[in-house]
């Protein structure tokens, strides 16, 4: 290793070290572009789930098409007919369905005594259900919605949009345009906490030098992967950057203490990457193991989170490893001669305020722990990537307008066997008679039983009848995720195996929803249990030591059982897969805080000091260190609160940002006390004692 370092800091190193980032961060600014980003959550349900088999046996028969809904307002007949042809004629569009369809347009609509104008026409609203050639994740989708906006811009009219392609659109828009938003909020308020908490003013431009570097090449990557989740996409360059901030932070921190022992600059370099990397690469460890856990769910969205996430932190520390030496020494001048007083207080006192309380303070602790592990078993949960909108969301506004005139349109699509028409009567009878489904659109609800096959409309017949299947689609009254949701998605799926039998296919949100719901439970054990007896054994190897791992996990492990706690009392409603990348995070990320305390700690006690006076020293060397990187992430994590409107990014943002303090807070008060207090067994189960000692390896041409 020293032999690597001293190469890497002499001037050809460093030369062909400058050459190959350079290059790379050109390369990974073209391959970026080439990302492909997914926003169908089904997508990332086991291959032996229904919903993945619906949706074969769907775009089979009819292709993986999608529904948008339009409602137009202060307009007529002929001008809404006029609407209607022009759309149907826009790249994407596969059927318009409307009044036309119903009822002669050439008498006054208030005369048509057709029952089924009212799903079409009231009170002066016409509604268009708009059918789409691809799904509400395609491209051609999003630019057929573009148009069809666009072209309506251009009539006098009123215009309200609903259903789950423009439910997908909104997200997609909203992702593309906040993962940049965010990342120029970040950045600039990182860059102050940085500022804030250094001892030179250039040390943050170094600091954040090594981070974008390793941002930029991580979206390169990015290019390479078949696709990533709009989820990851929205928050994994803020999380890399305020997740990975400390690795620079440990070589920096390390690099002024040999500079201020009289070591030559590079020199202290490698010294410093050398008594730093233990702790860095324990921090990565952590870090790239706790996001790798959520790889055993069955829910592949948590492989497509944990996997992007761990390349992120991983990538950064190499970075950091390959970078930080050449920005030291080539900064060493402005970061000598900008170093000014710490805006942080130096902690002399708190670490022997600590000791004193030690008793209390523990005592505290396990009575805290133990009402978090009550309360937070008490979560309620969503299983979809959304939850419930704002009621003032744009989304939210047009759905309940056209709602409120035309009732509910959360489709549920029941595939049968197209020659059991009997059973599909009688499955619409009973439909029909639920109290949470509003309407059913199908080939034996929409034409009578007396008409011949062969006289049927065409139109019909294809929207309605495949080759070997038949669809009916069910409206259901419930547009947020609840228990009733899951209640009507039950009911439909057992009245059609009364009526079917095996033979038929359900698909639809509150059917894949009620999916991912039994699937992503059954995760969710796994995938923390994986993580903690992972991160455990890691902390152990590192320390050499069985009690350590323990006392630090479970410091951690306290601190996302009250963060999780917290929303039982405030009455609110997690989304799951949230929880589990959030739980994941704040273990893999935060441990890193305790594991820099403690190593400082046993570095004292190695050196024979006194329990009061190493936590003291402990304390000191490291309080400025966790701090920054503590307030870095939890501002990340606010930032993605306040500035996403995607629900599920915003409350990962709220919960990472909360847990990220409680860590910090429980690693600087509960930690210090807890080994001070268990000093003894610690000291008897840890077997890593050595000598501090300091080779002389260094050759003149340095």
């Amino acid at each position: 290793m020293d032999k690597i370092l001293r190469k890497l800091v002499s001037k050809k190193g460093m030369t062909i070290t400058a050459i190959v980032f350079v290059v790379l961060l050109i390369a990974s600014i073209g391959f970026a572009f080439m990302t492909k980003v997914n926003y169908n959550m089904s997508l990332y349900l086991p291959e032996d789930s229904k919903t993945k088999q619906s949706m074969e046996v769907f775009e089979e028969e009819f292709g993986l098409t999608t529904m948008l809904q339009v409602m137009i307002s202060d307009t007529n007949n002929e001008e809404v007919a006029e609407i209607v042809d022009e759309v149907k004629q826009i790249e994407g569009v596969k059927s318009v369905n409307w009044l036309g369809d119903v009822a002669d347009l050439k008498q006054p609509v208030d005369a048509v005594s057709n029952p089924l104008v009212n799903r079409f026409y009231k009170d002066g609203n016409y509604l268009l259900t708009i059918e789409m050639n691809e799904d509400e994740y395609s491209l051609v989708t999003d630019q057929a919605i573009d148009k069809t906006q666009d072209y309506l811009k251009t009539k006098a009219v009123t215009v309200n949009y609903r259903g789950p392609a423009m439910s997908a659109k909104t997200t997609r828009d909203l992702t593309a345009r906040e993962t940049l938003n965010i990342m120029a909020v970040v950045v600039p308020v990182a860059l102050i906490i940085l500022i804030i908490g250094s001892t030179s003013w250039i040390e943050p431009v170094v600091v954040l030098i090594s981070l974008l570097t390793a941002i930029v090449i991580n979206l390169g990557v990015n290019g390479f992967m078949p696709n990533i989740s709009f989820i990851t996409m929205a928050m994994a360059s803020a999380l890399q950057l305020a997740v990975s901030l400390d690795y620079s932070l440990f070589f920096v921190h390390r690099y002024y203490e040999k500079r201020e022992a009289g070591m030559d600059k590079r020199k202290a370099a490698v010294s410093s990457m050398k008594d730093a990397l233990g702790s860095v690469t324990a921090s990565c460890l952590t870090t790239v193991f706790g996001f790798l856990a959520l790889v055993f769910m069955r829910y592949r969205i948590g492989a497509d989170i944990g996997i992007n996430l761990a390349k992120a932190v991983f990538i950064s520390y190499l970075v950091a490893l390959f970078m930080m030496p050449m920005l030291l020494i080539v900064f060493d001048k402005w970061l000598l001669k900008s170093k000014h007083k710490s805006f942080v207080p130096n902690f002399k006192k708190i670490g022997g305020r600590i000791h004193k309380g030690r008793f209390p303070i523990v005592a505290i602790f396990l009575v805290v722990m133990g009402i978090a592990v009550v309360f937070q078993s008490k979560t309620k949960f969503f299983y979809g990537d959304q939850g419930v909108l704002e009621e003032d969301d744009p989304v939210v506004v047009q759905d309940v307008a056209i709602t409120n005139e035309f009732g509910y349109f959360q489709p549920v699509v029941i595939l049968y066997d197209k020659d059991a028409k009997t059973e599909a009567v009688a499955v619409a009878e009973v439909l029909q008679d639920h109290e949470l489904i509003d309407g059913i659109d199908s080939i034996v609800t929409s034409i009578p039983k007396t008409i011949p096959s062969d006289m049927i409309p065409a139109e019909y017949l294809d929207r309605f009848v495949g080759d070997k299947y038949a669809r009916m689609i069910v409206s259901i009254k419930v547009m947020d995720e609840t228990e009733d949701m899951y209640q009507v998605a039950e009911d439909i799926e057992r009245i059609c195996k009364e009526n079917f039998g095996d033979n038929y296919y359900t698909l639809g949100y509150a059917s894949s929803i009620t999916e991912i719901k039994d699937t992503v439970t059954a995760d969710g054990i796994i995938v923390q249990i994986i993580s903690v007896v992972i991160i455990a054994l890691i902390v152990g190897l590192i320390f050499k030591s069985i009690s350590i791992p323990i006392v630090l996990v479970l410091v951690i492990q306290t601190a996302i059982w009250i963060n999780f706690a917290i929303p039982y009392f405030t009455d609110k409603t997690l989304t799951y897969i949230g929880y589990l990348v959030v739980s994941s995070l704040q273990l893999g990320a935060t441990i890193d805080y305790a594991v820099l305390l403690t190593s400082r700690y046993m570095e004292f006690r190695e050196q024979k000091m006194e329990k009061k006076q190493a936590l003291s020293l402990a304390m000191q060397k490291s309080v400025n260190t966790i701090l920054v990187s503590c307030f870095v992430l939890a501002a990340a994590g606010f930032v993605e609160m306040l500035m996403s409107n995607v629900p599920s990014v915003s409350e990962m943002g709220l919960l990472i940002g909360r847990g990220v303090l409680l860590s910090g807070l429980l690693v600087l008060v509960a930690l210090p006390a807890l080994l001070v207090l268990l000093d003894k067994p610690i000291q008897m189960l840890t077997f890593n004692k050595k000598k501090n000692k300091e080779e002389n390896i260094w050759k003149k041409d340095l």
